[in-house]
């Protein structure tokens, strides 16, 4: 192939289409060769051009052109080779490729023309041209600018430069890590370190530990933005190792960005004011606490700065009252001297010396006088300059003692030798000789001052012999105390002992030695005689009336009055139609439980009666098995509450009835249980009740009280059934008033039994004991008749005005709610002024009147009642928590007709009142099924005592649904007839009005 592109054989040069006319011939190779010239020269000035302008566009276009020229002049040059030799094929390949090339160019042309169409003309070529001379002009500004602030800023940083390095507080750049990044020398100066060290530490390295948190949460907000700058004080460890203060001023410093650079601080050394400021605080601080009065006067105008609280109270002014004021208004106004003239005196003699010592009669702020000695003294004071600084003790008294003493020195000359006491002094070595007796102790002992005087061991051989040992002996104790006293027997001159009491002081010298030995001696015989009858006289009344009855009576008060509340407001709960059989149980017990707790109250209370010997049994017949099963409902829950099991044993041959005293029987059965539920945490607990009968009339019966608790430890056994007294395991439970099992035990004895016990400690405890009792005849014991309960007012009486004077809101509120819900109309007072007020503006009919109230009692209230003229008319009837007779007596005789004790029995209240006001009430039987109570069980001839108007106008309520005409009339049945009114009632209340119809309806004249 390749051999026929070469081929020229069979062809003919190209020159003889020209006849080789050399003229011809020469032209084509003229032309040729120069076009051939300018077309290779023409692509490599545009390679050049694109070479050395990168960012000319379209550079592939610019290539395509340059192949397709050289190609072009290639073909012109083939023109002149073909002249002369024939190789046409080459020629027309070349002339092939030239067309290929122009193709492919005219073919990316086609695409390219859009772009270049978007090239920016001229016209905007110079536009922006323009913009771009405008803004090299502007980078040629800014660079000029630039340049400027480069000036000007190595000239700042040649200013900071110096001022960082010569200024005279510490200056410091920090890295954010807490490198020391520079420092300058004021700085190096205050902590004692080069610059050089310091560069290789962090400022957490020299810092106090107390301080660094602080300064920590600083930088930590610095760098979170919060805070700019902070300023603190901390300090320095120094080089040398002892603490410098400083004032630190921080700041972070920024790029442009926004991002920290590093924190600059400045360092000002403020060791000294610290130390200035912690002594002026000392001072302060001795200034207030001193004992006398202290006053600051600025000598410039002799104003008063400061005074402590002592001399603000010396004189009667109120903390800073005095401070501005000038010193004058502190000394005593005179004819002679003025305040003003007494100061400068003063003035001078302190500038003169210094210091001044002098007494002054002062005034206080009321006007009050009396003298200071003063003590003055001048000092230069920081921020007041030169001050007098006073310091004054109160010295009234002191100038009155002066006044005082010689009429006491003669007094005391007086007592020497005339009173019963025989002062003496003697030496406090060998046989303590006498220095001086005073001449009264003739009339004492009938001796002779000298006789001491002369003969040291004359008080000696008058001692009694039983006594002279101990005296003796007991003489050394002066040089242990200094001070001794004591009691012996000295022969008069009579030759009669007589008890003496003797007592010594040792007066020692400044150097501890003793110099003398001061005593007195008083003649003691009688007193001796007194003391022995006094203490048996003290015997005989601390057993009689012992102090802790006073005690019980304040706690019985305390206890009865909430008491009070608790019970009333549960039985009148219980009296709720709508509450269910369960919750009426719970009531029950919790009647039961503060019935229980009364009874344990009135049984403390008996507590003296029982030391005395005075308690009695109070024997009746009772169901002891029901008594069992009330004493295991009330405890049940309490076991149950700490995981226990609480079992009831009772022997089959128990008796149903038993003649004893129930009410101790219960509390010490209730204490022993109580006691032991208290004391055991896991297991049981047991009470089991035997009986040995012995005949028709009588049994034996056992008690037993086991438990699985902690035990009694064996040394603790014989002090357990003491007053007052509990085990260790009552001491760390805190619980209980160690008189439960007292008062069982003595009730077991005065039962004619004692209580046993078998503990094992860590294990539990027995508590056993027995009990003769009675049988009594089954034929004496009736069952429990139905109670009745006041449900109203009888009809045809007037109204009853009631005052209820009570202090307590939840006593006042339960006698008002009894009182209410019958139909009485109820007033009350809080106290003894509003009730005086009330029953003069009201007069009620009678007063319920409370003793214990603020303000005015019921004792004193009664009595203004009573001085009236017609508070005789008024009944008043006290409620008081109090038991004792004697607070009885008080009652009757401030002017009470009768008085309750609390709590109070619903049924006393209403007794109460139908006795003094002749009261008539409906009734109601309560403790039956309440079904049973219905219309259904009565007869048309149980209603046919109503009157026929009454039971027209019963039937019409009926039929028309009237509950409040029904009602009313239910309150004209007769009082005799508690069943009728208790049946009706409760029809109303469970709506059965057609049973009440239907029964009303064969007594009617005229039948529907």
């Amino acid at each position: 192939m390749i051999a026929q592109i070469f081929e020229i054989a069979g062809f003919i040069p190209h020159g003889h289409c020209y006849l080789w006319q050399t003229n011809l011939v020469g032209l084509h190779i003229l032309s040729d060769g120069l076009i051939a010239l300018a077309y290779y020269s023409i692509p490599i000035m545009v390679i050049y051009f694109v070479r050395q302008r990168q960012d000319t566009p379209f550079q592939k276009v610019f290539f395509l052109f340059g192949a397709f020229i050289i190609a072009c002049g290639t073909t012109h040059l083939m023109e002149i080779w073909t002249l002369w030799f024939p190789t046409y094929w080459l020629s027309g390949g070349l002339k092939a490729i030239t067309a290929l090339i122009s193709i492919y160019t005219a073919f990316e042309l086609v695409f390219l023309i859009p772009s270049a169409l978007a090239l920016p003309s001229s016209a905007q070529l110079i536009v922006a041209n323009l913009a771009l001379e405008k803004e090299i002009n502007e980078r040629k500004r800014a660079e000029n600018e630039r340049k400027q602030i480069e000036v000007a800023l190595r000239n700042s940083e040649e200013q900071f430069r110096n001022a960082f390095e010569n200024a005279s507080i510490g200056m410091a750049i920090v890295s954010l890590d807490g490198y020391w990044v520079k420092v300058n020398p004021a700085l190096c100066q205050i902590i004692g370190y080069s610059s050089e060290e310091l560069l290789g530490l962090t400022f957490q390295d020299i810092t106090h530990p107390d301080d660094l948190d602080l300064d920590l949460s600083y930088v930590h907000q610095l760098l979170a933005g919060t805070i700019s700058t902070y300023q603190m004080e901390k300090r320095y460890f120094h080089k040398q190792g002892h603490m410098v203060w400083i004032l630190l001023d921080g700041s972070l410093v920024k790029d442009e960005q926004g991002n920290p650079l590093h924190f600059i601080g400045q360092i000002q050394e403020i060791t000294a004011r610290k130390e200035a400021q912690k002594t002026l605080e000392l001072q302060s601080v001795i200034m207030h606490n001193m004992a006398g009065g202290v006053c600051l006067i600025k000598a410039s105008d002799l104003n008063i700065v400061y005074t402590n609280p002592k001399l603000d109270a010396m004189f009667g002014y109120t903390e800073g009252e005095l401070a501005g004021q000038p010193v004058g208004v502190l000394n005593y106004v005179d004819t002679e001297i003025t305040p003003d003239a007494s100061v400068l005196d003063l003035v001078s003699q302190i500038n003169q010396n210094g210091e001044a010592k002098y007494e002054v009669y002062n005034k206080k702020k009321d006007g009050r006088l009396f003298w200071c000695r003063v003590h003055t003294s001048m000092f230069e004071h920081p921020e007041y300059g030169t001050v007098y600084v006073s310091v004054l003790d109160d010295v009234t008294e002191l100038k009155q003692a002066e006044q005082a003493l010689q009429a006491t020195t003669n007094r005391l000359n007086f007592l020497l030798n005339y009173s019963p006491v025989v002062i003496f002094s003697c030496k406090p070595y060998g046989d303590y000789e006498a220095t001086f007796i005073s001449e009264n102790v003739k009339d004492v002992l009938g001796y002779e001052s000298m006789a001491f005087l002369g003969d040291g061991e004359f008080w000696v051989h008058n001692l009694h012999p039983d006594d002279r040992e101990r005296v003796l002996n007991g003489l050394g104790n002066l040089f242990v105390n200094d001070f001794y006293f004591h009691e012996y027997r000295l022969r008069r001159s009579d030759g009669v002992y007589r008890w003496i009491l003797g007592q010594l002081r040792l007066i020692r010298d400044p150097a501890g030695r003793p110099v003398e030995m001061l005593g007195y001696l008083i003649d003691i015989n009688d007193r001796k005689q007194a003391e022995l009858e006094l203490e048996q006289a003290k015997e005989a009344a601390e057993t009689a009336n012992r102090a802790k009855s006073m005690f019980l009576s304040n706690m019985s008060h305390e206890l009865r009055t909430p008491l009070n509340a608790i019970l009333g407001f549960t039985q009148l709960m219980s009296y709720d139609p709508v509450l269910t059989p369960e919750l009426q149980n719970d009531l029950a017990i919790v009647n039961r439980s503060g019935e229980h707790l009364l009874e344990l109250i009135n049984d403390i209370l008996d507590l003296s009666k029982i030391e005395s010997g005075q308690m009695t049994l109070y024997l009746s017949d009772f169901d002891l098995k029901k008594m069992l099963s009330c004493i295991e409902e009330m405890l049940q829950f309490k076991a149950k509450s700490k995981g226990l099991k609480l079992i009831v044993e009772r022997d089959p041959n128990l008796p149903l009835f038993v003649h004893t005293d129930e009410k101790k029987l219960y509390q010490v059965l209730v204490n022993l249980l109580g006691n032991a539920i208290k004391f055991t945490n896991q297991g049981s607990v047991t009470l089991r009740v035997g009986a040995e009968q012995s005949d028709q009339t009588s049994c034996r019966l056992c008690f037993e009280v086991e438990d699985t608790g902690v035990g009694i430890d064996p040394t603790e056994v014989d002090s357990l059934f003491k007053a007052f007294v509990q085990a260790e395991a009552g001491n760390k439970l805190n619980q209980g008033t160690g008189l439960g099992l007292a008062i069982s035990q003595r009730f077991v004895q005065l039962m004619g039994s004692q209580i046993q016990v078998q503990s094992t400690l860590n294990r539990g405890s027995i508590f056993y004991f027995e009990l003769g009792v009675n049988l009594p005849q089954a034929l004496c014991l009736a069952s429990e008749l139905p109670k009745q309960r006041v449900i109203g007012i009888a009809a045809g009486q007037p109204t009853y005005r009631i005052l209820v004077v009570e202090d307590l809101e939840e006593n006042r509120r339960l006698l008002v709610k009894l009182l209410t819900s019958v139909g009485f109309e109820v007033r009350e007072a809080t106290q003894g002024v509003e009730a005086l007020e009330m029953w003069e503006s009201w007069s009620p009919q009678l007063i319920w009147m409370d003793l214990r109230m603020p303000i005015m009692d019921g004792y004193t209230a009664t009595k203004r009642i009573r001085e009236h003229p017609q508070g005789q008319e008024t009944v008043i009837i006290a409620l008081t928590a109090s038991v004792f007779q004697e607070d009885r007596e008080k009652v009757l005789m401030a002017g009470c007709d009768d008085f309750i004790t609390k709590p109070f029995q619903e049924r006393l209240i209403f007794d109460k009142l139908a006795q003094y006001l002749g009261v008539q009430y409906i009734y109601t039987v309560v403790g039956k099924d309440p079904q049973k109570l219905g219309v259904d069980t009565l007869s048309p001839e149980d209603i046919a005592v109503m009157s026929s108007e009454w039971l027209e106008e019963m039937f019409q309520a009926a039929y028309d649904l009237d509950t409040e005409v029904m009602n009313e009339l239910i309150k004209q049945v007769p009082a005799s007839k508690p069943t009728l009114s208790s049946a009706l009632i409760d029809s109303v209340n469970n709506f059965k009005y057609d049973q009440i119809m239907e029964l009303i309806l064969p007594l009617l004249p005229n039948p529907v």
